[in-house]
């Protein structure tokens, strides 16, 4: 259990989704009377809770609002196998979990839950809030929107490493047919990689997300030394592994494109998902679902991603009542940290505020 500030505590909880369970901190006011709203929070590509997600819970819950912060099954501390596996489904069954989940909490007010997610998962919150007519509010930061939009930013920025994507994608779920360990590709990397992020943002930006003292595996760290070009994009607080020390504890097995042990934890994550999922980001179109949604619905857009592209978002959004779009002049990682955190978060904070029927910040 942790404490954030002298009030709201933070305890780590599980909720079942399918065959396996999905691990969550609860962010709670303890002696707090009444009813409070709770806002479900859940990660983008293939990232855990510990990558900034508790800044925004951090601020939410000193609201004194009742805040859950998951990790989909298969990734993070989240039970399932295979690990580093990313199935949209089974994702938006994780979504419905943890709604039945914070439903069920003691002093929690139904009528006041909110679902927010952020990039892939920032999708997923529009397709959940469309389908669960009891979300009372819905946040999308620089959300992933429309599949062909984002794969066609993704083939422009880096071809030949789109096609061997393509190819590594194939590969991986032919295998999977045959029961074969997943395939596993950068979740961000740079153009010559096999990647599904390889915007010039992609690697230092998920990066900047770890938190200090994130360690990297034997395997990745002797990689690493032999790419002192990547190794300069990356954080200096992140800790390497040398020959004979103990190795970051691995997912699965040792990814080469970045096994990480988090600090203070014995969670384990990674900088690799299983391939397959290049041939479904196509068909995924969560952008159509904002005008089947009830609840007020706050979309956060960066101007300049290139992972999300913020044109497609906006054409879905346009001339829909309901919705709201804010845009910030940066790329899709830079709205996590500093000065666009803070204008993103202040304002998802007035806007929860109305939609909860509370007075402003």
């Amino acid at each position: 259990m942790a404490a954030t500030d002298s009030t709201v505590v933070r305890r780590d909880v599980w909720f079942d989704s399918g065959e396996d369970r999905c691990a969550a901190w609860l962010y709670e006011t303890p002696g707090q009377c009444g009813r409070r709203p709770v806002v479900v929070m859940g990660h983008g590509l293939g990232a855990v809770r510990q990558m900034r997600l508790d800044a925004y819970a951090e601020r939410f819950a000193a609201r004194g609002w009742s805040v859950l912060v998951f990790d989909y099954r298969y990734l993070g501390a989240s039970g399932g196998q295979p690990r580093q596996l990313l199935d949209i489904g089974r994702q938006l069954a994780d979504w419905r979990a943890a709604l039945e989940y914070v439903r069920a909490l003691p002093g929690v007010d139904p009528a006041r839950i909110a679902v927010w997610g952020s990039s892939f998962g920032g999708g997923h919150a529009l397709r959940t809030g469309a389908r669960d007519p009891g979300v009372a509010a819905v946040v999308a930061q620089c959300p992933f929107t429309d599949g062909p939009a984002s794969m066609w930013s993704r083939f422009r920025g880096a071809p030949a490493s789109a096609l061997a994507l393509t190819a590594a994608a194939v590969i991986d779920t032919i295998g999977s047919w045959f029961g074969a360990r997943p395939l596993l590709v950068p979740m961000a990397g740079t153009g010559w990689m096999p990647a599904f992020l390889t915007s010039p943002d992609a690697l230092p930006g998920a990066a900047a997300l770890l938190p200090p003292g994130t360690r990297v595996s034997a395997r990745t760290s002797a990689a690493l030394g032999l790419l002192p070009a990547i190794r300069d994009q990356l954080p200096a607080d992140l800790v390497l592994t040398t020959q004979g020390q103990p190795s970051a504890g691995e997912v699965g097995r040792d990814s080469i494109w970045g096994s990480l042990s988090l600090p203070g934890t014995d969670t384990a994550a990674a900088n690799a998902l299983a391939a397959r999922l290049a041939l479904r980001l196509p068909w995924y179109r969560p952008g159509r679902d904002m005008a089947r949604i009830q609840a007020p619905t706050l979309v956060c857009v960066c101007e300049h991603d290139v992972a999300a592209p913020a044109a497609a978002t906006i054409h879905r959004a346009a001339g829909l009542d309901h919705v709201q779009v804010l845009t910030y002049p940066c790329a899709h990682f830079d709205i996590y940290l500093g000065e666009y955190f803070e204008r993103a978060v202040t304002d998802q904070l007035a806007f929860l505020s109305r939609a909860f029927g509370e007075p402003p910040v």
